[in-house]
């Protein structure tokens, strides 16, 4: 595997040389201008700074044009950067300081994505119903996060759909076939959460009679959806802070280091910031989930997919209860499309489902009740 590295310091750049050249060929370069002469056919992999002189890597990556897998590393990049790093194609984006294990998992990573077909199109599931403009472009940006590693943390009110988002991006990513594992921190005690998340060994505490594998190590080579983030215990924050950046955890009681390959999906519906200035969300952390932040809209803002969202759920509660076929009314439609939905797209199938069950061939609006909801 040929790689080539752009770096314009001059000690980073022999570094990454040095570690590298043993097990890859490598030819490093100390400005973007440069690279770009030398770079042909025979290059697999371009790692390359964000911050340079001359040319930045941001109008490098453009002038490469999709021609070779890109690894891109920073030690300042801000969030729209990262976000414009990956709508022009950059698979990886790695924060210095790094390990030189982290890059190598990286350049490996990215040799997968090379004996992949390039041209391999994501699908939408069509769980989905992305008619309304500001749901698509949620999807075309979950499409495009799926394919790297990047963590992403969604954002959006009770009820939108955020555990389907995860689950949609870790189906079109490169750990598909790998687990996805789901934790709302809202529903776990407290004091249950760390064994929840790190497992223990046996003895680690009077009812730890047995050894118990926890989500970190289930998920590992997959994703693991930390749903309901801002509940996460104050002093677990750091614990999973450094999770993060070593790449490794303890079992409650171990003493052996479990190296973990996971890919985190966080979400909340509060205000992270706010907490962060209430004391009660370590900032560290949030820089280190919102990697990648996608607002996922209301249903009240995405009028235009209530009633195909509607009718799929009426088809598949068809289906599910074995009822005879029904349809809804216009003047059920309408008043669909006036109610404001507070609940999202959760309280919509559970007004569905009960209408179907309860009303006759037709759904008329008195048969979603929903006068009673608002």
């Amino acid at each position: 595997m040929k790689i080539a590295i752009v770096e314009d310091d001059i000690n980073m750049r022999k570094s990454l040389q040095l570690a590298l050249q043993d097990d890859y060929e490598v030819v490093a370069f100390r400005n973007a201008i440069d690279a770009l002469k030398k770079l042909d056919d025979s290059f697999d992999l371009v790692i390359t700074d964000i911050t340079m002189p001359r040319m930045d890597g941001i109008e490098f990556v453009k002038e490469l044009n999709n021609q070779y897998e890109v690894i891109m590393m920073t030690g300042n990049a801000t969030l729209n950067r990262a976000i414009e790093s990956i709508r022009l194609g950059v698979k990886d984006f790695i924060t210095k300081p790094f390990e030189i294990e982290t890059l190598i998992e990286a350049i490996e990573r990215s040799r997968v994505i090379k004996q992949k077909s390039d041209n391999k199109k994501i699908e939408i599931p069509k769980t989905f119903i992305a008619k309304s403009s500001s749901i698509k472009q949620v999807l075309d940006m979950a499409s495009k996060v799926a394919k790297t590693d990047a963590s992403v943390l969604l954002l959006g009110e009770s009820g939108v759909g955020k555990e389907e988002f995860a689950k949609f991006i870790h189906e079109n990513s490169n750990r598909n076939n790998q687990p996805f594992v789901a934790i709302n921190m809202s529903a776990i005690p407290e004091n249950l959460v760390e064994s929840e998340l790190f497992g223990y060994e046996k003895g680690a505490f009077t009812d730890a009679v047995n050894q118990k594998i926890g989500l970190f190590e289930s998920a590992n080579g997959g994703t693991l959806f930390l749903d309901e983030i801002a509940e996460m215990p104050y002093h677990l924050q750091a614990k999973l802070l450094r999770v993060l950046q070593e790449k490794e955890m303890f079992r409650l009681g171990g003493t052996k280091a479990i190296k973990l390959d996971v890919r985190i999906v966080s979400a909340t519906n509060k205000n992270l910031k706010q907490f962060i200035e209430d004391g009660k969300f370590r900032e560290d952390l949030f820089y280190r989930l919102n990697t990648i932040p996608l607002n996922i809209p209301a249903l009240r803002e995405r009028k235009d997919d209530i009633i195909p969202i509607s009718e799929m759920i009426l088809n598949k509660v068809i289906k599910e209860y074995n009822l005879d076929e029904k349809t809804l009314s216009d003047e059920a439609k309408e008043e669909l499309l006036n109610y404001d939905w507070p609940g999202n797209v959760r309280e919509l199938i559970s007004v569905i489902e009960r209408s179907a069950i309860l009303s006759d061939k037709e759904i008329k609006s008195k048969d979603l009740f929903l006068d009673s909801r608002r």
